[in-house]
């Protein structure tokens, strides 16, 4: 039987359906994935967690599976001792009481999880595989830092949300990899009065798996514009996104097409320009709709066709389990899925979305213009 890698968690929060929960969780108790069980390949050698709030599991689950939970990043790396001699990292960072900046951002510390294990590799001289759940950091200096670093020490690195690991509906939907690429558009969604920040990002994630496979490859993002209140529903119902909408709404069975984006609280439409002209809308609907679902224009003249990516509302959360089976492959071999760029261009627009809202202007986004 070939031998588990050993890796150590490094956690903002664990408590029941948190990031960490779908993801280690799996790992420590094994999963099904479409009736199929599965054992995890991997060992959760060392944690480290960073807040334990009274709804706290790891301390359980680290009695009943006999791992160790440290006070310090390093001393989880290092097991307890002085040797870092682990096969990967798993950084999870979302959840946890962390302060919000002026934009609504909420400063989750990915940046410091990600150093803290980063410094830890470089004093050994061996670098390891790294899964950060969420994309990099929040903001975009911390954004490109990680970039930077991770190309610097050619880290081993993947950063995803979890929607595009989904199945898709219908499965014929998506273009052949390879196919031009002339518009797409989405739905993103939350509470009201909620900020975009946190499904705009998961959106992005779901219309970026697609568009990166588009002709000539990926270009990068040129710039990101938004429109809020009445302005958003004039976006939306214009010439330039009006056939994209109702077809995406008709798909997912919007009972009135027309009275719909007079019947949000708060409607944004986010713009975002690609460098090769590739045009990407995302209308965030409050919490009017609940799908992640998507549609895609090959040219100007083409019917816009539509996929759906289908995520379980409920335990056990299937779709993790596709991501986690990635990570484990991922862990096993040093190679992620796709190329870091993508979780760059993710967690960069996210960012100059959130920047675009507040500052009420378009937002040039030189950074995140990177071919792959």
């Amino acid at each position: 039987m070939k031998k588990k890698k050993r890796v150590a968690a490094i956690i903002t929060e664990y408590w029941d359906i948190s990031h960490a929960d779908v993801v280690i969780t799996k790992m420590l108790e094994g999963f099904s994935v479409d009736g199929v069980r599965y054992t995890s390949t991997l060992e959760i050698a060392s944690m480290y967690v960073d807040q334990f709030p009274e709804t706290d599991i790891s301390r359980k689950l680290s009695e009943k599976h006999g791992f160790p939970i440290y006070g310090s990043i390093e001393e989880a790396l290092k097991c307890g001792g002085d040797t870092f001699d682990l096969d990967g990292i798993l950084i999870i960072g979302e959840h946890g009481e962390y302060p919000e900046n002026e934009l609504r951002q909420i400063l989750y510390p990915r940046r410091r999880l990600f150093e803290g294990c980063l410094n830890v590799m470089l004093e050994a001289g061996r670098v390891v595989p790294v899964y950060s759940d969420k994309g990099y950091a929040v903001v975009r200096e911390d954004i490109e830092w990680m970039y930077r670093k991770i190309k610097e020490h050619q880290i081993p690195f993947m950063s995803s949300s979890v929607v595009p690991f989904a199945p898709q509906y219908p499965a014929s939907a998506p273009p052949p990899k390879g196919a031009p690429l002339y518009k797409m558009f989405g739905f993103s969604y939350d509470g009201v009065n909620e900020s975009p920040e946190r499904y705009t990002y998961h959106t992005l994630e779901m219309m970026q798996s697609i568009a990166e496979n588009r002709a000539y490859g990926e270009s990068g993002i040129k710039s990101v514009q938004t429109f809020e209140g009445e302005a958003a529903i004039e976006k939306l119902l214009s010439p330039e996104w009006n056939a994209l909408y109702r077809k995406l709404g008709g798909f997912i069975n919007l009972t009135d097409l027309d009275k719909f984006p007079y019947s949000m609280t708060n409607p944004m439409f986010f713009e975002v320009n690609y460098v090769d002209g590739l045009l990407s809308g995302i209308l965030f609907a409050d919490n009017e709709v609940w799908d992640f679902a998507s549609a895609f224009q090959m040219d100007e003249e083409s019917e816009p066709f539509c996929t759906e990516f289908f995520l379980q509302d409920k335990k056990p959360y299937f779709h993790f389990g596709r991501l986690v089976l990635e990570i484990e492959k991922f862990i096993h071999t040093s190679r992620p899925p796709y190329p870091v760029e993508r979780s760059l261009l993710t967690t960069g627009a996210t960012d100059a979305i959130m920047r675009s809202l507040y500052h009420k202007k378009e937002i040039e986004t030189p950074y995140l213009q990177v071919r792959y």
